[in-house]
């Protein structure tokens, strides 16, 4: 049994080597960590985050954690082919969700107003219904309390909205006892386990829809049922700039732990108050969640808030964890002092800057890289960018060419992915939460097979130079690509700095340029003027 918990461990340290060293290290720039010595070093711990990035998220998060937890994984994904071999090596607990076993029912149903009974046509409810069943039509959704015949069953409570003929689909009661028993055992013996609470990932950036009551069930029944003194909720923030890019950034941040209040278990134990305990952990949960994020009200605001990020990184030398802290602080600003006359002005300078950008067709990093001045350091400085570009070319150009057709084939069925997800969801905006893990998921699967033929093209063309080589060299070349390719990405990103840089200072000499400067410098004086008047309220 020791040998078994032993190579157990062994081979999920190997998977968080490979996932964390490997696959992230490649498919984004950097992960920042900030606020890991919040996280606390006894007592079951419940690990809790937002939801932005499909299978991403429970990657980055179990694999900088400084305590291995088991995350909870919806049952459906685990029985995909990739990513269910995954979860189950990373120790995921499956999560059967009844939207996930939803069927369609045969015949059509008829409710009237403010009534328990549901009568059917063509119905076969004494097969397809079970007690604690919920039946969803495009009016509204009944639970199930009895059924009594094919044709007709009683409702556990009565209609808010009459239904005529009406199709329907069935979501089964599942039970989660096994759910519970695996959460227990973990946080009984002081482990720690990882949630979702939003029920699944979005793409609505710097905002969390709202929560579903499971984690503060567990958390409760943990202290309840399974005896636990010591319990802790673990808030963590995850934060991308331009989820679904290759080679883009991401922030995770832990927040403040937040302590389960044995009261609330005492609570959660009487009838009659075990629904306000929930409510009010759920409540302290969602806070504490919302203050390890950048919170944004729209889409506008969020890309404001990122222009406003920027500008104060390149404005002063300061930290991640301080620039965390500041942006964090701005975006407060925004959600709690709109009202005010300067703040509002702030937010439509950004907001119109943005725009500009767009319609001049460059980014913020172009305006920050441009020269303000055309001197002898600036012509200098060019001229390094130039040979950087000329030498780093030839680096980048045959690995560009060669990967074309990877790239292009995980952008295609990543598109693709993207467009099913969104039609079968409806809280996605654009459904860009499922594209950067879609493009990791065909990448591990193209990315060796296509080495394994780049392999055996060069021992072929090989053979005709050096009639020695044997078939022996194929695998080594395999081993080998990986190293190389990774020296080619390493390459390509200080090329493209490098080309930005030129292009920035190219760009210089046109008259749109002094005023973007010119009005770029002006926003970073009143982001910092905000920032200055409103730090204290903060």
């Amino acid at each position: 049994r020791i040998f078994q918990s032993l190579s157990v461990m062994f081979a999920y340290n190997c998977l968080c080597w490979f996932l964390k060293d490997v696959v992230l290290r490649l498919f984004f720039r950097q992960v920042f960590v900030l606020g890991k010595q919040r996280v606390p070093k006894t007592g079951g711990v419940i690990f809790v985050a937002n939801h932005h990035n499909q299978f991403v998220d429970p990657v980055i998060l179990t694999t900088h954690s400084p305590r291995p937890f088991r995350i909870l994984c919806a049952a459906k994904s685990m029985r995909r082919a990739i990513i269910g071999h995954f979860a189950r090596a990373m120790r995921a607990i499956p999560v059967e969700r009844p939207q996930d076993l939803a069927f369609k029912g045969k015949g059509v149903v008829t409710a009237e107003f403010d009534s328990t009974r549901l009568v059917g046509v063509g119905t076969k409810f004494t097969e397809q219904l079970t007690v604690g069943a919920k039946v969803v039509t495009d009016e509204c959704a009944f639970v199930i309390e009895s059924v009594t015949s094919d044709c007709e069953a009683v409702l556990a409570a009565p209609t808010l909205t009459a239904v005529s003929g009406s199709e329907f689909k069935i979501l089964p009661k599942v039970s989660q006892a096994e759910l519970y028993k695996s959460v227990y055992e973990s946080l009984s013996t002081e482990q720690s386990i990882g949630i979702f609470p939003e029920g699944g990932s979005h793409d609505r950036m710097g905002q969390l829809l709202p929560l579903k009551p499971g984690v503060a069930i567990m958390a409760l029944g943990a202290m309840k049922d399974a005896g636990v003194e010591e319990l802790w909720i673990q808030p963590c923030g995850l934060t991308y700039f331009h989820p679904s890019k290759f080679r883009s950034e991401v922030i995770l941040e832990y927040g403040e732990p937040l302590k389960v209040d044995p009261s609330l278990a005492v609570m959660y134990a009487n009838s009659s108050t075990k629904r306000e305990a929930v409510e009010k952990l759920l409540g302290d949960v969602e806070t504490a969640m919302l203050a390890t994020m950048i919170p944004a009200g729209s889409l506008e605001e969020f890309r404001a808030i990122l222009v406003a990020r920027a500008m104060i990184k390149s404005s002063q030398k300061m930290s991640q964890e301080e620039l965390a802290h500041s942006i964090r602080q701005f975006s407060r600003v925004l959600s709690e002092h709109r009202a005010q006359d300067d703040v509002e002005k702030l937010f439509l300078q950004l907001e119109a800057y943005n725009k500009a950008l767009k319609a001049s067709g460059q980014r913020d990093a172009d305006v920050r890289l441009a020269p303000k001045k055309h001197d002898m350091l600036s012509v200098t400085l060019l001229l390094r960018s130039i040979f950087a570009c000329f030498v780093l070319f030839w680096i980048w150009l045959p690995a560009a060419i060669l990967f074309l057709p990877v790239s292009v084939i995980c952008r295609v069925l990543a598109k693709k992915e993207q467009k099913k997800a969104l039609a079968g969801s409806s809280v996605k905006v654009k459904a860009n939460d499922v594209v950067a893990s879609y493009k990791i998921m065909v990448a591990l699967i193209l990315v060796p097979v296509y080495n394994l033929m780049l392999s055996i093209g060069v021992w072929f063309v090989g053979v005709r130079w050096v009639e020695s080589l044997g078939w022996i060299w194929i695998p080594v070349f395999w081993i080998l690509l990986p190293s190389s390719e990774y020296a080619c990405l390493l390459a390509g990103d200080r090329f493209l700095a490098a080309v930005r840089a030129v292009s920035a200072y190219l760009w210089s000499f046109k008259s749109g340029c002094r005023y973007l400067v010119k009005w770029r410098s002006d926003i970073v004086v009143m982001v910092q003027q905000v920032l200055s008047d409103y730090s204290e309220s903060m």
